[in-house]
């Protein structure tokens, strides 16, 4: 079957940016740091804090360790985006039928809808944290999520959301505020990790499920395709990828880093609004600037996730249906793709209002994830090696064989997890 949408040929690939590279790569920038951003969202904030508290710095080790998972995951997106102008929904739905592209962005959004929830509690969280209530949050934060995409154009959404994107390095200022020990630092790099003790092993996998997310695969395939990227691109694109994933992985690190300062320091405290309590080590740290800190960080990553994680299945749902769905569209020629990405988030920001404690929900949550991610990245590496589809930029046979032992590997490393989750609940 031929993909009308294909457009490289082997010309395209030709090394093209000695003297332009800055310039290519400004011109890519927005997909992949955005995706990857809104990666460090409410949830995976809470399990990094959640790490730092329980663990001290040994997660360091796993969280670096992401750092080429991810960018093989996400590169493969943006080749497959420049390689065919399609969207992933669209191109699962092309390839495999409409009946296994509903069963990848079905996947998605069931994770998407506790995602939802754990967005707008970090937001009611943070928002406490500077003494504003949680029903005015929760409203703010719901007028700008629709705000953000009524500008009229993609590349205006754009700049809003990389702005937007900058607030989640208040953590990285939280790490150094909070005044850790940069020898335990170094020795949470060590390979000798507390595998033996209870609990460890579930947040390993929690903070791959945190880190690597289904509803990143369609965001990132529907923005390149959207910003109109073209094979001349794939080199910037890739190292915005590569760039993103470093950052994403920093930010997780200094939540786990602030957490696991507090702790070491002996101090204690409490915050708790919206059902959701901070794990210790951030809760120790929740008062003067670093309060404010925190609260910066974690309405932000909660705004910028629920805005991308909403994008993404708007876009997908859309893709699958092959409604209009641009956000160079207005409202009245694209009425689906708004309407879903409207609506989709209200009963997640109305449960926020009313739940009770979530870290344990949002951690078995991201456990789940793991699992869920399976079927998306499962039609990923098959498409990514699929030389009839994308031609010279396939992936090769070592490349592939790479690709399907890591998706192996998070199977059985979800299967282990929930398995014991589920050994907890009964």
């Amino acid at each position: 079957m031929t993909i009308s949408g294909l457009r490289v040929t082997a010309g395209s690939l030709a090394p093209a940016w000695p003297a332009t590279r800055v310039r290519r790569l400004l011109r890519v920038i927005g997909p992949a740091w955005i995706v990857m951003l809104a990666d460090v969202d409410a949830a995976s904030v809470l399990t990094a804090a959640k790490a730092g508290t329980d663990f001290g710095y040994a997660m360091l080790l796993p969280i670096f360790a992401l750092v080429p998972i991810l960018y093989l995951v996400q590169e493969m997106t943006a080749r497959l985006a420049i390689g065919t102008g399609l969207g992933h929904a669209e191109l699962i739905r092309e390839r495999f039928g409409l009946r296994w592209g509903v069963v990848s962005v079905t996947s998605m959004v069931i994770v998407d809808m506790l995602a939802y929830v754990a967005e707008f509690a970090g937001i009611v969280l943070g928002a406490s944290l500077i003494g504003i209530p949680a029903a005015p949050a929760v409203l703010a934060a719901l007028v700008l999520h629709t705000v953000i995409v009524l500008t009229g154009s993609y590349r205006r959404f754009e700049v809003a959301t990389l702005a937007l994107s900058l607030a989640l390095f208040a953590f990285v200022a939280l790490a150094f505020t909070a005044g850790p020990d940069p020898s335990a630092i170094i020795g949470g790099f060590s390979p000798a990790q507390p595998f033996d003790r209870p609990g460890y092993l579930d947040l390993v996998v929690a903070t791959v499920g945190a880190v690597i997310m289904p509803w990143m695969l369609f965001y990132q395939q529907a923005a390149t395709v959207e910003k109109g990227l073209g094979p001349e691109d794939l080199r910037g694109a890739r190292w915005e990828t590569l760039i993103g994933a470093i950052g994403s992985e920093v930010l997780m690190a200094a939540i786990v880093i602030a957490a696991a300062a507090a702790v070491a320091s002996g101090a204690a405290g409490e915050a708790i609004a919206g059902g959701v309590e901070l794990p210790a080590g951030l809760a120790a740290l929740a008062q003067g600037v670093p309060g404010v800190l925190i609260a910066i960080g974690m309405i932000g990553a909660g705004l910028l996730a629920a805005v991308v994680i909403s994008l993404s299945s708007a876009w997908a749902w859309s893709e699958l249906l092959h409604w209009p769905h641009s956000l160079n569209l207005s409202i009245r020629r694209a009425p689906g793709f708004y309407i879903l990405y409207l609506v989709e988030v209200v009963p997640a920001a109305i449960i926020a209002l009313v739940a009770e404690d979530l870290v344990s929900v949002v951690i078995d949550a991201m456990i789940l994830n793991v699992l869920v991610l399976v079927i998306p990245l499962t039609f990923l590496v098959r498409l990514s090696g699929d030389r009839a589809l994308l031609g010279p930029l396939a992936a090769s046979r070592r490349y592939s064989a790479i690709l399907w032992a890591m998706t192996a590997g998070l199977l059985a490393l979800g299967l282990t997890s929930v398995a014991g989750v589920v050994g907890r609940a009964v």
